[in-house]
């Protein structure tokens, strides 16, 4: 009888480890970086080609390798960073476990050449697919240059899951990223395809590095603070509130210098910033948490990205309460601080010029005269009752708003200081705007076929915020802000389906920086930007030149901001957001276009006028899903009037 069970031949042994290690070409630049940094490199330089699967090379002016060294270093579980059991439990090294060349070596094809200073000359010695090469004695600089060409090319079925070369270029600067602010003091370089994606000169502190690193023009919108709680050291660089972003991929956490993914961590950085961030959201923050090496296990992910505290409730609190001490003292709180911070949405009031008396009493935000120049944006998107092709002197993609189609005046426009839209929506009474679904039985009012919502009775603004609403034998609160998104969204969604999006061009260009995986992604989505209304042109290395933007965000102050949070949204399914879908999924453009109209509306804060309210009450009778705004929050609240009743103890 054969037996079943049998011993897998080396090589495939070696495969099936490489695939625990070598998960995508920025898996190997991460690995190398790595141990550079473990050989004690001050110059770090990183090349790709072809996204990483046809050549990474690491240049580093380390410590280097003898002959031997360079021999040992490809057998698997080979290193000089361990020799006991207890040393795992006591690392300050970024590698330990001696399996990633090896591994590295499995699935591509593999040359180093290491020189040690007191060496004459260097060697060079290559792996292919897993089968030795041959060494020889060549001439070289100090350090260690590893060059690996054709990674996966043995492995066809892994291969296939790699994503476009510009997204597999983006994972392997991210990864780079993450290392040069772990590292500040380590002169870290990064090219792909001959072109300049990272230059990080040495810097003296975290704060510089990530000033710099991050690239957003943010040299005063980063705020640094450092200190110790029950011997865990905090140095955390944090971004003031309107920085913050719907995924935690600006949330950087460090643990020793090792960048890891730590669901209590990053509730405890959110909680640090408590009521100053908007539910939902995660600051743009780089925390550097230093514990004793014995209190943390990094021994518990092949990829070492997840970290097990002995004391974690301890850690977590550390964290929570020096952001929060760090979050007290930031200028962005200051009354009247002389400097380039953006103001908190919370705490900002715009000027009251123009507004009536009455509304300049409750703090006002935007003046009648304001908004009525912003008049009519929305009406020129086409009315999705209105099927109809282009007429004569129009192409596709633009469309003129018939006169007389305002059936109702503008809503109020939001203030500047919201990060919304200034532009103010117009819109018209009683005009259908999608057919997706019919209305729901709870909106229909008490006359059958009456609209519910211009039936209702209005009766005033609570807190700048909710519209107060009669109804038959009820009380109604609208969120105006929530009510206002869902129009637009709809609006929105329905004039990108008909491709008549209408665009302004800026009248200068508006120069915009991006970190080198929003970059990759802008790069990928120029065609579906373009299809939004942004005209995106790249400038060279992580810069772009925005010429212009849609209609409805004109006035959108600053549309920079906008653009980075709908790439954010688009970076999804190119395999760099927090969540991956896939390329093309409709989910991402529904997010995509509910971001563009939650910054074209009117907001919490701003103040209606009766008119105002009116049409935007009207205008929700006109849509479906109107329950809701497109984020899944409620537009509405209902109170009958039994329940008042019995609350005033009248029944």
């Amino acid at each position: 009888m054969t037996p079943r069970i049998h011993i897998l031949p080396p090589t495939l042994i070696d495969q099936i480890a490489a695939g625990e290690v070598v998960e995508r070409p920025a898996s190997v630049v991460k690995e190398l970086v790595e141990n550079a940094l473990d050989a004690g490199a001050g110059q770090i330089q990183v090349e790709v080609e072809g996204g990483g699967q046809r050549l990474v090379r690491i240049v580093d002016d380390g410590g280097g390798m003898s002959p031997e060294e360079v021999l040992l270093a490809v057998q698997r579980h080979a290193t000089s960073k361990i020799a006991t059991a207890e040393d795992l439990f006591r690392l300050r090294t970024m590698g330990f476990r001696g399996e990633a060349l090896a591994a590295i070596a499995a699935v591509s094809r593999l040359a180093i050449t290491s020189r040690p200073a007191e060496a004459l000359a260097g060697y060079r010695y290559t792996v292919d697919l897993g089968v030795p090469g041959e060494g020889r004695e060549v001439g070289a600089p100090r350090g260690t240059t590893i060059e690996v060409r054709d990674l996966l090319t043995n492995q066809p079925a892994r291969l296939k899951f790699l994503k476009a070369e510009a997204t597999e270029t983006a994972h392997s600067s991210e990864a780079v990223l993450r290392l040069a602010l772990a590292y500040p003091a380590v002169h870290f370089r990064m090219k792909s395809n001959g072109r300049s994606l990272l230059d990080l000169p040495p810097h003296a502190t975290l704060l510089e590095r990530a000033r710099v690193a991050l690239g957003r023009k943010l040299p005063a919108q980063l705020h640094g603070a450092a200190g110790e709680e029950s011997g865990v050291q905090v140095t955390a660089c944090l971004g003031a509130p309107p920085e913050a972003s719907t995924t935690s991929r600006a949330s950087y956490l460090l643990v020793n210098r090792r960048f890891v993914r730590d669901r209590g961590l990053l509730h405890a950085l959110v909680m640090g910033y408590g009521e100053i961030l908007e539910r939902g959201r995660y600051p743009l923050a780089v925390v550097h948490i230093e514990v004793p090496s014995t209190e943390v296990d990094v021994n518990v992910h092949p990829q070492k990205i997840e970290v097990r505290f002995a004391r974690p409730q301890i850690v977590y609190d550390a964290v929570r309460h020096q952001v929060s001490q760090a979050c007290a003292r930031a200028p962005w709180l200051m009354a009247g601080a002389t400097s380039s911070h953006k103001p908190l949405r919370v705490y900002s009031l715009p000027p009251t010029v123009g507004v009536p008396a009455r509304e300049r009493e409750y703090g006002g935000y935007a003046s009648r005269e304001r908004i009525d120049e912003a008049l009519a944006l929305f009406a020129r998107l086409p009315s999705p009752s209105r099927d109809r092709e282009p007429g004569p002197g129009e192409s596709a993609g633009v469309t003129s708003a018939a006169p007389g189609s305002l059936a109702a005046p503008a809503i109020g426009a939001a203030p500047a200081s919201h990060g919304g839209g200034a532009a103010a929506l117009s819109l018209a009474q009683g005009t259908p705007v999608s057919s997706i679904a019919p209305p729901s039985r709870a909106f229909a009012s008490a006359a059958e076929g009456e609209p519910f919502f211009a039936s209702l009775v209005y009766l005033g603004q609570l807190h700048r915020t909710y519209l107060v609403c009669q109804a038959s034998g009820e009380l109604v609160l609208i969120d105006q802000h929530a009510a206002h998104e869902r129009v637009a969204f709809e609006r929105l969604r329905q004039a990108h389906r008909s491709r008549q999006l209408r665009t302004q061009r800026l009248l200068f260009p508006c120069m915009i920086e991006l970190e080198s995986r929003l970059a990759a992604v802008a790069e990928a989505e120029l065609a579906t930007l373009a299809g939004l209304g942004f005209e995106v042109e790249a400038f060279g290395g992580n810069s772009f030149a925005l010429k212009a933007v849609p209609e409805t965000l004109a006035e959108a102050a600053p549309i920079e901001e906008v653009l980075v949070e709908m790439l954010e949204r688009l970076a999804s399914r190119s395999g760099l957001g927090a969540e991956e879908a896939a390329p093309g999924g409709p989910d991402v453009m529904e997010h995509v276009l509910a971001t563009m109209a939650c910054h074209s509306v009117v907001r919490a804060g701003d103040v209606l006028d009766v008119t105002r309210a009116r049409a935007l009450l009207e205008s929700m009778d006109g849509i479906d899903f109107r329950a809701h705004c497109p984020h899944g929050r409620p537009v509405l609240l209902r109170m009958s009037l039994g329940e008042i009743e019995r609350r005033f103890g009248r029944t």
